[in-house]
């Protein structure tokens, strides 16, 4: 289906006759529509479903009320909405009308040809619309970001089932098998008419009982199966959880880190003699140091001319300097300054020698000697400052390892083991306990089976006998084959979709989500069902935020109409379910970031073959939203609000321009007679 014209008449906030003529180009197939709040966005979508199913989404407010208010009150009591649509190359226009207080619409389907209308509408309108687009599916091509529409963005996934069973056209073939059900009963009562001695009535009476018993049987053990296979699940769960816990492995590593934490100790306090023994000799090793580079020094390059000539005399020169200071001998002889004693004094004075620099270089020498025969503790250093380094990097290492082992001892689950435990034997005994009640609902399915048959056997041999019994007999086992086609086309139907959508879903998520999230099945809800959930890259479930709930929501959505439009072209199947459908969108992006936005549209606007885009200028921006659309876009409008306020009382309540390719658009016009809102083109190529 592709929508080609939508005319409103009076409809909501739309006064008089308003149109929109949408994207049909298959390579600009976008449709985007400008929309403030309360601006008519949301009007436009219902519009669309009333005209098609006469219904409106539950989040509209007086929705029994769908005239507009100034039509109303000038006494026009009659509103109405068109669809032209293509379907299979066919063009229809869907034509609804409602006077103001009657009960219910009228609804008229007529086929155009050539520009012309048939001359007389369709017998039924309703069978075309859901052949164009069934009314269980379309709920899931109208998606409204900000309402409380069918997937609102705190996803609620229990419908996931439904909705496949919708868009294979599930709902149709189930009406049909209770018809047929309904047609092989009457046919049962029509024989029993033939049968004079009541053994037919009675052999068909045990066969419905064993029908019933056995239908309810099937069902039972397909639940069954469902709690198995989750019942296996959870048993190989806390099994894995069990093998995390491996009590010698940890009991090995408990004992492992007792041990190191101890030599720890060891390093630890042998490392604090050795920094102790290391302040304690560091003096001693400079004091050796520098005694070594004294006992280097050559003592013969030093001039000994002085103490060489005390060998002559031994005469105190300082004795002498003090006698001619004080002009008196020690004797207490006055020395004169021209006295022959002076002379005397003198004369020694040249030979005389300081017995200190004597003393002192006798010491020298025998501190070089003693210096050159003393041993350097150089050895002993180094081996100090080797035990040094060496106790460090044990204490590193060991540090490190006893971290890793905490790690490992808290990672085992080991306060939980008694917990984990209990667990594997109920999922255990839960698995063995459905294992036997499977085998005895199997056991009881296969003999009511055989049953069923053998009476079968009987009633065709009884109902041979008569002619019309016999042909309401043969007319018995045509139905119940037929109904047995249509059980094996249904479940051939549901096989793998839900992996096909998951697929479709999954590659959503690859382009729109920078963060690595992607969307994966989830089978641990309860009574076997399913639903999907958001995954990082290691496929743990995240806690994501509403834009990407609401992301999941979407993607869900175009996976359908994908899928949908794949399976109305396949022919494999006996029914035919699937259509080729738009996806209708309001407020798509009401919680999704511009760069995610940016790229979710465009991958909707590649993806689906038609679409329909509602923002305000809140969601939509020409760095972001209209980035990834606007190669796509071959209809754009722009939703004026007209108001009886003056730009002063509006109070800037929101923009009231729109700027669109470097030119400014009226969102809002002041001073009308009256509220209303008018659909205005914006030229695609202008």
């Amino acid at each position: 289906m592709k929508l080609i014209r939508l005319e409103i008449n009076n409809f909501r906030q739309f006064y008089g006759k308003q149109f929109i003529d949408f994207a049909v180009d298959p390579e600009r197939g976008v449709t985007l529509i400008h929309g403030e709040n309360n601006g008519g966005k949301t009007a436009l979508l219902n519009a669309l479903r009333w005209c098609l199913y006469e219904e409106t989404t539950e989040n509209l407010l007086d929705s029994k009320n769908l005239i507009n208010k100034h039509a109303a009150e000038k006494g026009k009591n009659i509103f109405s909405v068109s669809v032209q649509l293509e379907h299979q190359n066919r063009l229809f226009e869907v034509r609804r009308v409602k006077v103001k207080n009657d009960a219910s619409s009228k609804l008229h389907v007529y086929e155009i040809e050539d520009g012309c209308y048939a001359e007389k509408a369709e017998d039924n309108p309703n069978t075309i619309i859901n052949t164009v687009l069934p009314k269980e599916m379309s709920q899931y091509f109208f998606y409204q970001g900000e309402g409380t529409g069918t997937l609102s963005s705190q996803n609620d996934f229990s419908h996931i089932k439904d909705a496949i069973d919708k868009v294979l056209g599930l709902m149709v073939a189930k009406k049909t098998l209770k018809h047929l059900t309904t047609v092989k009963t009457n046919y049962q009562k029509e024989l029993k008419k033939y049968d004079t001695n009541k053994e037919i009535e009675t052999l068909l009476s045990n066969k419905d009982d064993l029908i019933s018993s056995l239908d309810r049987e099937n069902n039972l053990l397909a639940q069954n199966k469902s709690e198995l296979e989750s019942a296996e699940k959870e048993f190989e769960f806390q099994l894995s959880k069990l093998n995390r816990f491996n009590k010698t492995s940890i009991e090995e590593r408990i004992k492992l880190r007792e041990q190191q934490e101890r030599l720890l100790n060891d390093y630890q306090r042998q490392h604090k003699q050795l920094l102790k023994e290391k302040i304690t000799n560091t003096p001693g090793w400079a004091l050796a140091v520098f005694g070594k580079k004294l006992a280097s020094i050559d003592l013969s390059s030093i001039n000994k001319e002085e103490i060489n000539k005390s060998l002559r005399y031994t005469v105190d020169k300082q004795l002498l300097r003090e006698i001619i200071d004080n002009n008196e001998c020690i004797c207490g002889t006055h020395v004169g300054e021209d006295s022959s004693a002076a002379r005397l004094l003198e004369e020694l004075g040249k030979h005389a020698i300081d017995p200190e620099l004597k003393r002192r270089w006798e010491l020298a020498v025998k501190l070089q000697n003693t210096l050159c025969n003393q041993q350097f503790p150089r050895a002993s250093m180094e081996k100090l400052l080797a035990d040094v380094d060496d106790r460090e990097d044990g204490i590193q290492e060991l540090e490190n390892s006893i971290k890793d082992l905490s790690h490992t001892i808290v990672d085992s689950d080991i306060d939980d083991i008694k917990v984990i435990e209990r667990d594997k034997y109920l999922a255990k005994s839960r698995c063995d306990q459905l294992n036997r009640q499977i085998l005895q609902i199997e056991q009881s399915v296969s003999k009511k089976e055989i049953d069923i048959k053998d009476i079968d056997r009987r009633v065709s041999s009884l109902s041979a006998t008569q002619p019309k019994a016999h042909k309401v007999r043969n007319l018995i086992l045509a139905t119940e084959k037929i109904v047995e086609l249509y059980e094996e086309a249904i479940i051939s139907s549901q096989e793998g979709v839900d992996q096909i959508l998951l697929s479709k879903m999954q590659s959503l998520f690859n382009q729109v989500a920078f963060n690595g999230y992607t969307v994966k099945k989830d089978t641990s809800v309860k009574g076997g069902s399913f639903t999907w959930a958001i995954v990082d890259r290691e496929g743990k479930r995240v806690a994501a935020g509403n834009g990407y709930q609401a992301m999941l929501s979407i993607s869900f959505v175009v996976a359908l109409i994908e899928f949908s439009k794949d399976r109305a072209n396949n022919k494999q199947h006996l029914l035919t379910p699937g259509t080729v459908a738009p996806f209708i969108a309001d407020s798509i992006l009401a919680f999704i970031g511009p760069d995610n936005g940016r790229e979710l549209v465009r991958y909707i606007a590649n993806k689906v073959e038609q679409s329909i885009f509602m923002f305000s200028q809140a969601q939509w921006t020409e760095t972001h939203a209209d980035k990834g659309i606007r190669h796509k876009i071959g209809k754009e409008y722009n939703l004026v609000q007209h108001t009886v306020l003056t730009e002063e009382e509006f109070k800037g309540q929101y923009p009231t321009k729109l700027t669109v390719k470097g030119n400014d658009y009226d969102v809002v016009r002041f001073g009308s007679d009256f509220d209303k809102v008018t659909i205005e083109e914006i030229p695609v190529n202008g």
